[in-house]
């Protein structure tokens, strides 16, 4: 008599898991030890056929879908694995478990001549799901460390928005607006008063100018060009301590993509010990899509997947800066208030991120600084909006309502 998982037409099974074995007297025994039992019709491949196309293993057709236990009682052997390999995928890892044979034994033919019913019964009873990677009890994961939230240094803004390694955030607003002059003003305070490395990937900004004279003056409390030599190098010494750069070099023909990127930035993480990476702006790298994506809001969606995977892996913080698409002015001659949704490209931008920051100039001198998402909020602060005035004096933004 031949058992095959094909037949007159699909199995009826109930709750009761199937057994499915690689030979015709294994799943006789089977059968006859009280188990609902098949085998496979043709044997098993010589070598994996893994997830390719192929009519060989047509005949699962006839396995229930909603069929929640399926038990792999191959042979223990190369192909026996290549089998298990391949039947898995097809059926669906999540509830195929495969069984173990005790010393001796190749399959349950081995057991039932060597321990009898029972045998075959206890090899059963001890098959074990196969294990899917990402799936774990609270006990099999590794302690994660308690990684504290910063206050960034600003009054005003202490309620509404800390810094965290391992967080991944968004600043947005209308170009010219702010959004760079507050990231240094962050940025500074963040390595003055916690000690933080800061990496900036500049594509707008040059390092030697317009950082080097925000933080000059940052450091000094006023304008850099005010400052005497000694007071420079001082400044400089610590801009060094503190802060390093990622600039692509305009003469070279290489794509300045995601990838390129994360490489400096990891390169940031282990050589300069970065506690937090700077895009500035998302719209300058160059964008080139892979096979993985097919749409641009695909691509935004994985970049930003990749950029949060890095933040939580080196344990640092990662902040795009990024422009709103262009954006129209009201009756009065006012740009709206950009929201996440308006960063060009992607929806993803509000949906993904711990954070996100929204600059606005309201006059020459005030802006609003809007927290529009905080995933965290006890860590992290509230979402709310502050009005902060700037000091080009001292480039510290301060006040608030």
């Amino acid at each position: 008599q031949r058992f095959e998982i094909r037949g007159d037409g699909p199995l009826e099974l109930g709750d009761e898991p199937l057994v499915i074995t690689e030979g015709e007297m294994d799943a006789i025994i089977a059968l006859q030890c009280g188990l609902i039992a098949v085998s496979v019709p043709d044997g098993a491949p010589k070598e994996a056929i893994g997830d390719k196309e192929t009519v060989k293993y047509d005949y699962l057709s006839d396995i229930p879908k909603g069929l929640k236990r399926i038990i792999l009682a191959l042979d223990n052997d190369n192909a026996g694995a290549n089998l298990l390999h391949d039947l898995s995928i097809r059926l669906g890892r999540h509830r195929c478990q495969w069984v173990q044979y005790p010393p001796g034994c190749k399959d349950l033919n081995d057991v039932f001549r060597a321990w009898g019913s029972k045998g075959v019964a206890d090899i059963i009873a001890g098959a074990k799901y196969l294990k899917i990677d990402g799936l774990y009890r609270m006990s099999d994961l590794p302690p994660r460390p308690d990684v504290p939230a910063y206050d960034i240094g600003i009054p005003a803004l202490k309620d509404n928005y800390r810094l965290r390694r391992g967080d991944f955030s968004v600043m947005t607003g209308i170009p010219s607006h702010g959004k760079s002059t507050l990231a240094n003003n962050i940025a500074y305070n963040m390595a003055k008063n916690h000690g933080w490395h800061i990496c900036f990937a500049s594509f707008e900004q040059e390092p030697q100018t317009e950082h080097r004279k925000a933080l000059r003056t940052l450091y000094h409390g006023r304008p850099a060009h005010l400052l005497e030599e000694a007071e420079l190098a001082e400044a400089d010494k610590w801009i060094d301590d503190h802060f390093s750069f990622i600039v692509p070099d305009d003469e070279s023909n290489e794509w300045f993509d995601i990838t390129w990127l994360k490489e400096r930035m990891a390169g940031a993480v282990t050589q300069y010990n970065a506690d937090m990476i700077i895009i500035d702006p998302w719209n300058e790298i160059d964008h080139v899509f892979n096979n993985r994506e097919t749409s641009l809001t695909q691509y935004v969606g994985m970049s930003i997947k990749d950029l949060k995977r890095f933040a939580r892996r080196f344990l640092v913080h990662v902040q795009v800066i990024a422009h709103p698409a262009k954006m129209k002015k009201d009756q009065y001659g006012h740009y709206p208030i950009p929201t996440a949704y308006d960063i060009s490209d992607s929806a993803h931008w509000y949906n993904k991120p711990d954070q996100i920051i929204i600059v606005h100039r309201t006059d020459v001198d005030n802006s609003l600084i809007r927290i529009a998402k905080s995933r965290y909020h006890y860590a992290l602060g509230k979402p709310g909006d502050v009005e902060l005035q700037f000091n080009d004096y001292t480039y510290q933004y301060g006040g608030g309502v």
